[in-house]
């Protein structure tokens, strides 16, 4: 005899990028092994491959590539998946400042359903001067497993790899190769290329002031929690 078919929940979230509304699933048993390996594990490539393959399982819509969601429709999406499979609720230990005297750490319970994506979300139209412009996309979490840490050409690269088209008044330039689109930003000034990395500097994140009252000294305290890895609990 067969045993009975379990029925799965079923919840719906908006997307911040674009108010969008995905349907989805809570994680299963099988899927959770897979994170809590890659968390064992610590290495950050790892832990986005699960993320990646737990949102395709859960994510119900087929219209949703998560290979071009940005990072923070990304980081918004798993939040809401974890919440939904583990509980609103999670505890986080927090100390002050390495600086402190008092180093006790304090346990903290946070509501998941309270966390936001923060940060303006722009369109991405970037003018060089009066006359050219460039269309960039935010980065998926594809382009930045590739980006190392304080390594230029990374980011250089990442940056290139996020156009989507170069505009002017009469004209719109999609149909270049990599090189074309890496020659022609090496032909920018300083002043024009700040301009498309500071769009890139202040992507929207997952973020969450935490205020907290020391459970030892009584000194009030707030720290800020960035990013998926900051909600790994």
């Amino acid at each position: 005899m067969s045993l009975p078919k379990l029925e799965t929940p079923l919840f719906v979230t908006k997307l911040p990028s674009n108010g969008a509304e995905v349907m989805f699933r809570p994680f299963l048993v099988k899927e959770e092994k897979v994170l809590l390996m890659a968390l064992e594990g610590g290495e950050e490539n790892e832990i986005t491959r699960a993320v990646q393959a737990i949102i395709k399982s859960c994510l119900l819509d087929d219209e949703f590539d998560i290979n071009k969601m940005s990072t923070f429709d990304i980081e918004h999406l798993f939040l809401q998946i974890r919440a939904k499979s583990v509980g609103e609720m999670v505890e986080m230990v927090v100390r002050h400042n390495q600086d402190d005297e008092c180093k006790h750490q304090t346990t903290v319970a946070i509501n998941l359903e309270d966390v936001k994506v923060n940060g303006e979300i722009q369109d991405g139209k970037i003018m060089i001067n009066d006359e050219i412009g460039v269309k960039l996309r935010y980065p998926n979490l594809s382009d930045l497993a590739n980006l190392l840490d304080d390594d230029d050409d990374s980011v250089f690269n990442v940056i290139n790899n996020c156009v989507e088209y170069v505009f002017d008044k009469d004209n719109v330039y999609n149909d270049f190769t990599k090189e074309e689109i890496v020659n022609w930003m090496e032909q920018l000034t300083q002043e024009q290329f700040k301009k498309i990395n500071d769009f890139m500097e202040n992507i929207p994140r997952l973020s969450h002031e935490i205020n907290w009252t020391c459970s030892k000294c009584g000194k009030e305290d707030s720290v800020t929690v960035e990013g998926l890895n900051g909600f790994f609990i």
